[in-house]
């Protein structure tokens, strides 16, 4: 005669903004890492995307009033407002942990940190939580210092995030624990003959060097510099096409004011036809296909960009910012090249580099490859993430 099997352990997941990013994606892999052991509530500040992804899954979802995520520098009133509803919505989380039986509160990034800490200790319940970048600002790294102070555990993307944490306060290295973000086996790929032909037309010698840059459309993510290193590498004789594939964040007019302004220096240069807006791509495996090479251009420092992983994944050299995680997975030299952030005229002579040496564009490429691991594999995240989550609600 066998027993019932346990119930299912519910977990309170609260995240960050309602559309899709790195952050999201990461969350996506955890709650699939977690079944059927645990049963997942994610609570949403608002509606979007993202939402509607997990609850076709099948998971229930929550809005909680938070209010909306907007990218870049924020005011002293932007500040003193996510301070109220957090205190806010701290109670009303509290109120759900007792009601639903919460065992476990996880929080995917630092803007949820300060109701989803204060919810845990009003219910003494335990916390994870997940650091996707690397905080630099003072202010920052103090807020979630002061936070972590009452987490159980924290995850964090990459050794740089990690690092950028502890310099100042050492104290959390024992509840602190690196875990690669995942990146999904993708078959190898080609891209499509009609978007092949697009961005390899007109050169003299029907062969044109395609740089890629993936990622939100916002001034953080530098795609301005790449503009000024292509308009450079014109001046030099020098055959590319620029493909940016991403769109500005939803609801930013900051986002979107920089998207015009970039779209409007095309048009007024001799990049003119030389470059293609893709827009946000759910698959963006054969965009990556058609490029030579990937650039991040990151004016910021960065967690550990998935497009790194993505890129060198299909095979493809990365050239990156010399920030944040990036030089963690990104080699000077073996698997890619770095530049310094903002210096376009730098990246215009790593782009030439790769652009005039076939044999070190290949043997950069199968080192790509190579680069890979296991530390970045979906295998090897979910049962990470699985202890993480089971040793805190055992604790």
């Amino acid at each position: 005669m066998t027993g019932n099997p346990a119930a299912p352990i519910p977990v309170l997941f609260l995240e960050q903004q309602g559309h899709r990013a790195g952050a999201q994606r990461v969350l996506a892999e955890v709650l699939r890492a977690v079944e059927p052991d645990y049963l997942p509530l994610v609570g949403f500040p608002e509606d979007g995307p993202f939402v509607e992804e997990i609850k076709s899954r099948g998971i229930e979802t929550f809005l909680y009033p938070l209010g909306r995520y907007s990218s870049g520098r924020k005011s002293v009133r932007d500040a003193t407002n996510l301070a109220l509803r957090s205190f806010y919505c701290a109670w009303l989380l509290a109120r759900i942990i007792r009601r639903r039986g919460i065992r476990l509160v996880y929080i995917n990034g630092p803007r949820s940190l300060i109701a989803g800490t204060l919810a845990a200790r009003l219910t003494s319940t335990p916390v994870v939580f997940h650091l996707h970048l690397t905080l630099t600002r003072k202010t920052d790294i103090f807020v979630a210092a002061r936070a972590a102070k009452y987490v159980t555990k924290i995850v964090a993307c990459s050794e740089t995030t990690a690092a950028a944490l502890l310099a100042s306060h050492p104290e959390l290295r024992s509840i602190l624990q690196v875990i690669y973000n995942p990146v999904r086996a993708l078959a190898a790929a080609t891209p499509c003959a009609a978007q092949s032909g697009r961005l390899r037309a007109d050169a003299p010698n029907g062969r044109v060097f395609v740089v890629g840059v993936v990622g939100r459309i916002t001034p953080q993510k530098g795609q301005h510099v790449v503009l000024e290193a292509a308009l450079e590498l014109t001046r030099r004789g020098r055959a590319l096409r620029v493909i940016f594939v991403g769109a500005p964040g939803p609801h930013s007019f900051d986002d979107d004011f920089y998207l015009s302004s970039l779209r409007l220096s095309v048009k007024n240069s001799s990049l003119e036809g030389q470059v293609t807006w893709a827009g946000y791509q759910e698959d963006p495996t054969p965009l990556y296909a058609a490029c030579d090479v990937v650039v991040i251009p990151s004016t910021v420092s960065e967690g550990l960009p998935m497009v790194a992983i993505e890129a060198m994944q299909l095979g493809i050299p990365v050239i990156g910012s010399n920030v944040g995680g990036i030089p963690e997975i990104v080699r000077d030299g073996v698997n890619g090249l770095l530049v310094a952030p903002n210096n376009a005229e730098a990246l215009a002579d790593r782009i030439q580099q790769l652009l005039d040496d076939e044999e070190l564009l290949m043997r950069m490429k199968a080192r790509a490859l190579a680069s890979v691991d296991g530390r970045f594999s979906a295998g090897n995240f979910a049962p990470a993430i699985r202890r993480v989550i089971g040793e805190c609600v055992s604790g």
